[in-house]
């Protein structure tokens, strides 16, 4: 839910409600707790809309949504970042002789390696673009 647009998630957020409303109605006791796939919804609605504007439409009390997106927080595991590929080959055309090579390594152990035939390449902002995503 956290990639949705704000216009999607409202349309999301209408329809939950309306969720909220039939249980309200259908519930077997007065203080019936909410069950778990509406509070996961509204969690997810809160990442993408102020958390206060989830809570009046659901008629919850802010702090209880807020206090369940911590606790689904501290529940799901921190996913790892994107791996970038091991390897990226391009080929330079065949008719030009290289006349210096440039290999740099981040801390993280990817590697860039340059083989350029020009006097003075642009390598300034190329080199900063690959050393900034580490």
């Amino acid at each position: 839910m956290s990639t949705a647009s704000p216009a999607h998630a409202e349309d999301v957020l209408t329809h939950l409600a309306q969720q909220f409303a039939h249980w309200r109605q259908s519930r077997t006791t007065p203080r019936g707790r909410i069950p778990k796939p509406l509070w996961a919804q509204a969690v997810a609605l809160a990442q993408v809309l102020p958390c206060a504007r989830v809570a009046k439409q659901l008629d919850i009390t802010p702090h209880a949504l807020k206090r369940r997106g911590e606790e689904a927080g501290a529940a799901t595991v921190p996913t790892p970042p994107p791996r970038s590929p091991h390897f990226v080959e391009v080929q330079a055309p065949a008719w030009r002789t290289p006349t210096a090579e440039v290999e740099v390594q981040r801390a993280d152990g990817a590697r860039l390696r340059i083989t350029y035939s020009e006097s003075s390449p642009a390598l300034a902002p190329l080199l900063q673009a690959f050393l900034e995503r580490g």
